[in-house]
């Protein structure tokens, strides 16, 4: 056999380097996935399970998670740009730990209010609005020469341990909300670990003086300029104003009061979605996906198909399977989307750019659960679901009809 030529050993090494760093980086990713998936949960439990919300306060109390995004996820970009974002994820999960111990002693004290359960949920956002441009940042750095693939395998990993997570968080029913929120700092604390294998990378921008507006509001320009930025933008702001808004209010509330349901009811639903979108993705990594344009709009209509019949007041198991089958939707949606983000973002400017697109996730989503909050006050939970499955519909009717969306490759 034929020993390797000299010129081709330097890519043997950084092929391997680079495989090693994508495994550091996807148990990083895992870390932080399987603690918001406890969070989910956790959150969502502690506010219709204990403190007994309406459902405005509950739209209220997700919209506070998400809020700090809509402010910070560019100003998130542009410090991934201008740092070695491996060191920003070390910093960021350790952090993250802090204010989950803390929930977690206010919970075993029994001196948990809405008030103090706002100002956790503003820690959370925050340091997520931060964490999320510096990984897609890295995932550029660390993945192979098929995006999409590194895309699939990235999307299965962040929703399988989501999966985990939300399972893990049904042991509240047993052993109470507080040991449960500090398994969730130490899952999320071990990212760290992780963090620190990844490669260090140079920043992309000069790294002195304060962050200018310009340099995060470059970021829109790249995006508004170019179809294949702009157009699946559009549909993540939809998904995070008409899906998630009603996925984290109006999904805890059906479990409390039409299903009667607790936490483990909760942890279930809530658990279908990632599992679905971690089949989906396993699928997607081996046959791929050309024309992904087309695919999303076919993703969004079908998820907003199974949104309208859970919304016509389908038995419990049927409202599970529908839930997993939305989540095979997602699969198809986020990693499109997300692969024609990684491919079209310019190298200088990726972080910044990277973030816009989740903005268009945190920043709809707040949007999102705060008319969905109190639109269940108002119309109810099936009719809040019909309106804004409705609403899907018809935008998806516009892109494909209006726009190049289905053109998208």
């Amino acid at each position: 056999m034929d020993e390797p030529t000299s010129s081709a050993m330097p890519n043997m090494r950084e092929n391997a380097d680079r495989a090693t760093g994508f495994r550091w980086f996807l148990m990083n990713t895992g870390s932080w996935f399987g603690a918001w998936g406890m969070q989910q949960v956790l959150f969502s439990w502690i506010v219709v399970g204990e403190l007994q919300a309406s459902g405005d306060w509950v739209g209220l109390a997700q919209t506070s998670i998400m809020l700090p995004s809509l402010v910070l996820l560019m100003a998130g970009g542009a410090v991934a740009d201008r740092t070695d974002p491996r060191r920003v994820l070390m910093l960021l999960h350790l952090l993250a730990a802090i204010p989950m111990l803390a929930l977690a002693a206010l919970s075993a004290l029994g001196h948990l209010d809405m008030g103090l359960l706002i100002l956790y949920a503003f820690s959370i956002g925050t340091l997520q609005a931060f964490t999320m441009p510096a990984r897609d940042l890295l995932l550029s750095r660390v993945a192979g020469e098929n995006m999409m693939r590194s895309v699939t395998a990235m999307t299965a990993v962040q929703f399988g341990m989501q999966a985990v997570g939300t399972l893990l968080a049904a042991g509240a029913r047993f052993v109470g909300s507080a040991p449960m929120l500090v398994l969730q700092a130490l899952i999320v604390a071990a990212g760290a670990f992780g963090a620190r294998f990844l490669p260090r990378s140079e920043p992309q921008r000069p790294s002195g003086g304060r962050i200018r507006w310009s340099e995060m509001r470059a970021g829109v320009s790249i995006v508004a300029k170019n179809p294949s930025l702009r157009l699946p933008v559009v549909m993540v702001v939809a998904v995070g104003i008409l899906f998630l808004g009603p996925y984290t209010v109006v999904f805890p509330l059906l479990v409390r009061d039409y299903y009667h349901g607790g936490v483990a009811s909760l942890s279930l639903v809530l658990m279908m979605f990632p599992l679905g979108t971690i089949l989906g993705s396993l699928i997607l990594r081996r046959r791929g996906v050309r024309r992904k344009g087309l695919a999303a709009l076919w993703a969004l209509g079908l998820g907003a198909t199974a949104q309208i019949v859970i919304s016509t007041g389908v038995p419990f198991l049927l409202m599970v399977l529908l839930t997993l089958f939305w989540g095979l939707c997602g699969a198809v949606f986020i990693n499109s989307t997300r692969t024609l983000f990684q491919e079209a973002a310019p190298a200088l400017e990726r972080g910044r750019v990277l973030s816009i697109y989740q903005l268009g996730f945190t920043g709809g989503a707040p949007l999102g659960s705060l008319w969905v909050g109190f639109s269940v006050t108002a119309v109810g939970l099936h009719t809040t679901l019909l309106v804004s499955s409705t609403c899907m519909i018809f935008l998806i009717l516009g892109m494909a009809l209006l726009t190049r969306t289905r053109e998208l490759e």
